[in-house]
C-alpha cells in the first residue's frame, strides 16, 4: 500500500504513450525481487498482485465471519430487547 503509483513512459516512446505502476526503483525497494532496481519483471508483478489479492481474500473472509457473528449477537439482542420490551407494557 505504501509503494507509489504514478503514471509514466518509456523513453523509446512517444510522450502521449503512458503506463501507469510503481517505478522500479520503488518496487524492488518494497519486495526486493528481480535482478535489479532498473526492471520489473512481469512474473514478479504478477506474483505480488497474487499474494496481495490471497491477502485480501483472507481479510473478507475474516470479515464475513466477523460480520456474521455480529448479526447473530444483534438478532439475539433484539429479541431479548422484544422480550423485555413486551413484559414492561404488561405490568400496570
Amino acid at each position: 500500500a505504501a509503494i507509489p503509483i504514478q503514471t509514466w513512459n518509456y523513453k523509446s516512446q512517444d510522450p502521449s504513450v503512458r503506463h501507469i505502476g510503481p517505478v522500479a526503483q520503488d518496487f524492488y525497494a518494497a519486495f526486493g525481487l528481480g535482478e535489479d532496481d532498473e526492471h520489473i519483471s512481469t512474473v514478479d508483478a504478477d506474483g505480488v498482485a497474487l499474494a496481495a489479492i490471497q491477502g485480501l481474500y483472507q481479510l473478507v473472509q475474516e470479515q464475513a465471519a466477523q460480520i456474521a457473528a455480529l448479526q447473530q449477537q444483534n438478532a439475539e439482542l433484539e429479541a431479548r430487547l422484544a422480550a423485555l420490551e413486551g413484559t414492561t407494557q404488561r405490568c400496570p
